[in-house]
């Protein structure tokens, strides 16, 4: 069964908070004192010179505004599709299998991830953006696509919920899960397809806005900010490169590391430097930052690099990953020298980053 890549997760979810922190609403100037008829020709026109341009830039606060509101939006509908769907649809095929049939063990017992009502209210609330201004000419095409598979996808799996919270397979001898292992197959395929090209586009546009950010920290002279999100794009660098090479725990002995250490080498001097402008007090009160926040963040930052230090130390030991937690993502994701524990370091550190203001 296939997955998502989990670099195309990594790449939006540190979008947000850079994309909110453009953000600089104009209000209205006050109304100037007097009446008409104690203005000057000169002052009238000046002032109604100053209320275009203030009105001009209002509207321009506004497009702004609507543009990351949907950006944002459509952020939120990415990370659900590689967080919490895929986890749903993780954990079911990890029990069931995704061949015709369903497996079903002689003492057979199953608890099914849920997607709850407010998930799915979400969901119809992001999708409803592709018809919203401003146009993204490469994502709201493959959101129009998304929709009607995603939502069938949604249905299904939230009666296969119903049907296993309620243990009916007991009452039916597995009638219906047979039924519904079909119908998921068949789901699971369509919605694949149609996630692509969404999940590229939304890819390429968050790497675009990222450099953005990056080149206005660097030329309002925002180190610490800079620095972090380079740390958090170099890392991602990481992430990818294994998945380009489709390393995975299974695997990780094959990992070439020609590939890998020098964007290792990389995140190494980024850490550095990040460290030591956190420690010097008066960068971050220069970008208005909060210095506990800033710790927090370099914290789960130097966590990053020990993930990937621990990854050259199993592949240079030459330590395979047990079969025991090969069988599970929560043994993966805490095992040492691991993509999925890089990964998921990696994931909390950009909640850290999007924490920082």
């Amino acid at each position: 069964m296939k997955k998502f890549s989990s670099f195309v997760a990594l790449a939006l979810l540190c979008t947000m908070f850079t994309a909110c922190s453009n953000l600089k609403m104009n209000r209205p100037a006050a109304e100037p004192n007097g009446t008409t008829a104690d203005k000057t020709s000169g002052s009238t026109a000046s002032g109604e010179s100053g209320k275009n341009k203030n009105d001009s830039a209002n509207i321009e606060a506004l497009e702004e505004t609507m543009e990351i509101e949907k950006y944002n939006a459509y952020v939120q509908l990415n990370n659900y599709m590689t967080g919490r769907l895929d986890q749903v649809l993780t954990r079911y095929f990890e029990k069931l299998g995704d061949g015709e049939q369903p497996i079903i063990g002689k003492h057979f017992s199953f608890t099914m991830l849920s997607i709850s009502a407010n998930d799915k209210s979400a969901l119809n609330k992001q999708f409803g953006y592709a018809e919203k201004t401003p146009a993204f000419p490469t994502v709201d095409p493959a959101v129009v696509k998304l929709k009607p598979v995603m939502n069938e996808l949604v249905a299904i799996l939230s009666e296969a919920h119903d049907y296993y919270e309620t243990k009916g397979y007991v009452d039916d001898n597995f009638a219906k899960s047979k039924e519904l292992h079909t119908k998921i197959v068949k789901a699971v395929d369509g919605y694949y397809a149609a996630s692509g090209e969404f999940l590229k586009a939304m890819a390429s546009m968050g790497a675009e806005r990222r450099q953005q950010n990056l080149k206005k920290y660097q030329d309002n002279d925002e180190q610490i900010r800079y620095n972090a999100l380079k740390f958090l794009i170099d890392a991602e660098a990481l992430s990818a490169e294994m998945e380009e090479q489709g390393v995975t725990a299974k695997n990780i002995l094959d990992l070439d590391m020609g590939k890998f250490k020098p964007k290792y080498d990389v995140l190494v001097e980024d850490l550095k430097n990040l460290t030591q402008l956190s420690q010097d007090e008066k960068w971050a009160k220069k970008e208005r930052l909060r210095s506990d926040l800033v710790e927090d963040y370099v914290d789960e930052a130097k966590e990053v690099k020990v993930a990937a230090s621990e990854i050259i130390e199993r592949v240079n030991k030459k330590r395979e990953v047990d079969e025991l937690d090969l069988s599970n993502r929560f043994f993966l994701e805490n095992r040492d020298g691991t993509p999925e524990q890089f990964n998921m370091k990696l994931r909390d550190a950009i909640k850290e980053y999007n924490r920082l203001k």
